[in-house]
C-alpha cells in the first residue's frame, strides 16, 4: 500500500499531467451560440477509432480527461501488461515518471548485491519489488538510461542558451544507447532502446539519422506487438514529411492514427496532404480497404469537407468501418445545430449574424444524407441497424418531414431492444417531434404540455427540453394571438414591471380568474398555492396611474381585497419639499402612508371636491398636483407609478424617441419612466388661479415652475428646444413681497441664481 505522502505525491503529478491547464481568454468578441440538441453522447463507444476527433460531445470531452494524459497512460498500461499485471498499476508510474536517476541507479545495485537495499522512495513500490525480486536488471538499465534522455526530448527552455551543448549531449547518448542496445538481450527492452534513440535523433533535427537508426534497428528485434512501434513510426514519418516524402509521412501517420490511441492526436495534426496527386499516390500506397477507409475518416474531418461524400467512400470501401457511426452522429449534430427548431429559435438572428447559422446549405445537405442512409438501410451490410433507423427518422423530422420521422421512429421501435440506450433516444427524439409538431392551441395540447414539463422524465434529464419547450411555445401562442401566455414562456411575470403592457396583463389576468384553468394554465399562473393575479392587479393599475385613469386604476385594485393593498406599497406623496430628492428618508411622524389604493381614493376625493367646488379648490387642486409631482420620475415617491428608475434616463440619447421608454437589454419591452410633470404643473396653475393668498399662490408657482424646468429636461433634444422661465419671471413680478418668496430665495440655489442674474 502507498505511504499517505507518496500517494498524495503521486496523485498531484497525475494530475498535472491528466488535466492539463486549458487556455481561456477573457475576450469574448461573440455571444455563444444558442441552439438545441438532443443527441447524446451515449449514442456511441468512446472506444471507438477517433471517437474525440470525429464527435465534438462535451461529455465525450470529460471523458477523455478522465481518462488522462494518453502517452502516460498507454505507456503505463503496456508496462503493466508486460509484467502480468502483477505490479500496482500506480506503482509503475511512480517508478517510470517519479523515480530519480538516483532511485533507480539503487535500485540495480540492490538487484546487484543482497547487501543494498532499495531507496526509501522506492521500498514499498510494488514494481519495484517485482524487478528487485525477478532480477530485472536490464529493465533498470533501460529506465536509467530513459531518465537520462528525459531533459533532452522534451519542450523547454533550459537549453536554449546552449543549444550546440544540447546537441552534442543528445548525440553521447545516442552512442551510450546503441552499446546499451547492442548488450541488451530482451527484444522488448531493445524496443524501448530504440524508441529513446530515434527520438533524440529526431529532436537534434537529425532526420537522415532518424531513418538509418530506423532501418538499423528495427530489424534486429523480434517482439510482441507494441505501441512503441508506433511511436518509434510517428518519429519516423516526421523525419520522412521534414525531408520532403510527405506521400509516405501521410501514410505512416494514417497508420498510426488508426492503430495507436496514445499518439492518435498528433498523428491527425501531421497528417498533411496538400495535392490531389499526394492523395492518389496515399491511398496507392494503402494495403487494404480498411487503410483507405481510414485515409477517407481523416480526410472527413477537414472542416471544408463534405461528410456525406467521405461517408460514401468509407461505405464502398469498408460498410463495417467503425468511422462511419462516429462521421454519421457528427453530420446529424452539425445539420441539428443548423435546423433543429430554427423557425422558433428566439436566437436564430444572432446565430445568423455572427456564426452564420442556418446556412444556406443545410438543407441541401440533409437531404444527401437522407439518401445515403436509405441505401445503407436498404443495403443490409451494417450491423447496427437500430443507429441508422434513428438517423433516418432524425434527419426526416430536421427536414420537416414529421410523417417520415415517425414512420422512422416505429421502424426503429421493432429493433431498439427495451431498456437499452437506443430506445432511449429514440424516445427523446419522438419528445422532440412532439413538441415540435403542435400547430393548434387546445385544452388537450396544454395538457399535454403540461405533463411533459412536469412529469416526463426526459425533459428534466436533458435540458435542452426546456429552451426548446419554451420557445416552441412562444411561437404558437404569438402566432395565435395568446401574448400574455406567451410572454410567460420566455420571461417571469416580474419583467412586465418596467414597462407594463395592458394587453398581456389583460389577458393573464383573464386566466388567473378562469374557474376552470388547464394544466398547463395552472404552471404559468402559479404563485405558491394560488396564482400571480395581485401582482398582475398592481401592475395594471400601475399602468393605468401612469396614464392618469385614477377611476379605472381604483377600480382595478378593488378586484383584489383591501386587506392587500399594503403588500404593494406605502407611499407619503403629500409631502412638501422645496429641493428635489429622490431617495429621501425620514417621515414626519404626524403623517400616515398611503398604499396605491388608499392614494388613488384621496387624489379622486380631492379631484371630486375641488371640481364640486365643496371645499377649499385651490388647496384641493394643490395637492393634486403635489402628488402627482412627487409622484413623477423628479421626486420621492416614483414608485407609486413606476417600478424601475435609471439616473441615466435621461440622457439625450434615451430622450430622442420622445415615448418615455428607454431601452435596456434586460427588460423585454424596456423601461418606461413617467417624465411627465405637464399635468402636475396644470393643477398647480389651477390652484394659482383658485386663490386669494399671494403667499400660497408664491407656492403653487414654484411648484409649477419645477415642472416647467423638467419638461424642459425632458424635451432639450427637440429641435428649437429653449428653456422658459415664465413660473420665475411670474414670482419675480408678482409675488416678490411673499413669506415663501424669501424661503425659495434662501433655500433653492437654482432660482437663487436666476433671480440674482445680471
Amino acid at each position: 500500500m502507498l505511504r499517505p505522502g507518496l500517494l498524495i505525491t503521486l496523485l498531484a503529478f497525475l494530475a498535472g499531467w491528466l488535466y492539463p491547464t486549458t487556455i481561456t481568454s477573457n475576450c469574448r468578441t461573440r455571444p455563444p451560440f444558442s441552439g438545441y440538441s438532443f443527441i447524446s453522447p451515449a449514442i456511441l463507444n468512446p472506444e471507438l477509432n477517433g471517437a474525440p476527433f470525429f464527435v465534438d460531445f462535451d461529455a465525450l470531452e470529460r471523458y477523455y480527461e478522465r481518462k488522462g494524459n494518453p502517452q502516460i497512460q498507454g505507456n503505463i498500461e503496456e508496462w503493466y501488461e508486460r509484467f502480468c499485471e502483477v505490479p500496482r498499476f500506480q506503482d509503475i508510474g511512480v517508478l517510470v515518471y517519479q523515480a530519480s536517476s538516483s532511485d533507480l541507479e539503487q535500485l540495480e545495485a540492490a538487484i546487484r548485491s543482497p547487501s543494498v537495499p532499495i531507496s526509501y522512495f522506492l521500498r514499498e513500490n510494488s514494481f519495484a519489488q517485482y524487478l528487485h525480486r525477478k532480477k530485472c536488471v536490464e529493465t533498470v538499465r533501460y529506465l536509467t538510461f530513459a531518465k537520462q534522455c528525459e531533459p533532452f526530448v522534451v519542450r523547454s527552455d533550459a537549453w536554449k542558451d546552449a543549444p550546440n551543448t544540447a546537441r552534442q549531449r543528445r548525440q553521447g547518448l545516442i552512442d551510450e544507447g546503441l552499446e546499451a542496445f547492442r548488450r541488451t538481450k530482451s527484444h522488448y527492452i531493445r524496443l524501448r532502446y530504440a524508441y529513446q534513440l530515434i527520438r533524440l535523433a529526431h529532436y537534434n533535427k537529425e532526420y537522415r539519422q532518424v531513418l538509418e537508426l530506423y532501418d538499423f534497428l528495427m530489424p534486429k528485434i523480434d517482439n510482441d506487438p507494441s505501441i512503441i512501434e508506433y511511436w518509434i513510426m510517428g518519429h519516423k514519418a516526421g523525419a520522412l514529411l521534414a525531408l520532403g516524402d510527405r506521400v509516405e509521412a501521410a501514410y505512416l501517420f494514417s497508420r498510426i492514427f488508426e492503430n495507436c490511441p496514445s499518439k492518435r492526436e498528433s498523428a491527425y495534426r501531421s497528417f498533411s496532404v496538400k495535392t490531389d496527386e499526394e492523395w492518389k499516390a496515399c491511398l496507392l500506397r494503402c494495403q487494404n480497404d480498411q487503410e483507405r477507409a481510414t485515409l477517407y475518416a481523416i480526410r472527413a474531418n477537414n472542416p471544408n469537407s463534405k461528410l456525406a461524400v467521405e461517408m460514401n467512400n468509407i461505405y464502398s470501401l469498408a460498410p463495417d468501418s467503425p468511422y462511419l457511426p462516429l462521421l454519421l452522429i457528427q453530420e446529424m449534430k452539425n445539420l441539428e445545430k443548423h435546423l433543429l427548431g430554427v423557425s422558433f429559435n428566439d436566437k436564430r438572428r444572432r446565430n445568423e449574424r455572427y456564426y452564420g447559422i442556418p446556412s444556406k446549405d443545410a438543407g441541401k445537405r440533409v437531404i444527401e444524407l437522407q439518401r445515403f442512409v436509405s441505401q445503407v438501410l436498404n443495403e443490409g451490410l451494417i450491423d447496427d441497424v437500430v443507429l441508422w433507423r434513428l438517423a433516418e427518422g432524425y434527419l426526416s423530422f430536421l427536414s420537416g418531414n414529421y410523417y417520415d420521422a415517425r414512420a422512422a421512429f416505429n421502424q426503429a421501435r421493432k429493433v431498439a431492444a427495451k431498456g437499452s440506450f437506443l430506445d432511449e433516444q429514440l424516445r427523446v427524439f419522438e419528445l422532440a417531434l412532439q413538441i415540435s409538431s403542435y400547430q393548434a392551441i387546445s385544452d388537450s395540447m396544454e395538457n399535454q404540455v403540461a405533463y411533459i414539463r412536469q412529469i416526463e422524465d426526459l425533459y428534466e434529464k436533458y435540458e435542452d427540453f426546456t429552451d426548446f419547450t419554451d420557445d416552441k411555445m412562444y411561437q404558437l401562442y404569438s402566432q395565435n394571438g395568446f401574448v400574455g401566455k406567451a410572454f410567460l414562456f420566455q420571461h417571469k411575470v416580474s419583467e412586465l414591471r418596467p414597462n407594463p403592457q395592458p394587453d398581456i396583463l389583460d389577458e393573464l389576468i383573464s386566466v388567473c380568474n378562469k374557474p376552470n384553468r388547464t394544466k398547463l394554465e395552472d404552471q404559468l399562473v402559479a404563485q405558491g398555492d394560488s396564482t400571480f393575479l395581485y401582482q398582475l392587479l398592481d401592475m395594471k393599475a400601475t399602468y393605468l396611474m401612469n396614464n392618469y385613469q385614477f377611476e379605472a386604476a381604483l377600480e382595478t385594485m378593488k378586484m383584489m381585497p383591501r386587506v392587500e393593498w399594503d403588500n404593494y406599497g406605502l407611499y407619503y406623496p403629500f409631502i412638501e419639499r422645496i429641493n428635489d430628492c429622490v431617495h429621501c428618508k425620514g417621515w414626519p411622524d404626524n403623517i400616515s402612508p398611503l398604499n396605491k389604493g388608499e392614494l388613488l381614493e384621496r387624489l379622486l376625493e380631492l379631484e371630486y371636491e375641488a371640481k364640486a367646488g365643496t371645499g377649499n379648490t385651490a388647496w384641493n387642486f394643490y395637492q393634486i398636483g403635489l402628488a402627482l409631482y412627487n409622484m413623477s420620475y423628479f421626486s420621492y415617491s416614483w414608485k407609486a407609478m413606476d417600478y424601475y428608475r435609471s439616473g441615466s434616463s435621461l440622457n439625450l440619447a434615451n430622450l430622442r424617441d420622445g415615448d418615455e421608454v428607454i431601452d435596456d437589454p434586460r427588460f423585454p419591452y424596456g423601461n418606461r419612466e413617467h417624465l411627465d410633470c405637464g399635468q402636475a404643473r396644470y393643477y398647480f396653475e389651477r390652484a394659482r388661479l383658485a386663490t386669494d393668498s399671494l403667499n400660497f399662490a408664491a407656492k403653487a408657482t414654484f411648484m409649477a415652475a419645477k415642472c416647467e424646468r423638467n419638461e424642459y429636461y425632458v424635451n432639450r433634444w427637440r429641435e428649437g428646444s429653449v428653456q422658459t422661465f415664465e413660473n420665475f419671471n411670474l414670482l419675480l413680478q408678482t409675488y416678490s413681497g411673499t413669506a415663501h418668496f424669501q424661503t425659495f430665495l434662501e433655500e433653492c440655489k437654482y432660482f437663487k441664481a436666476y433671480a440674482l442674474r445680471q
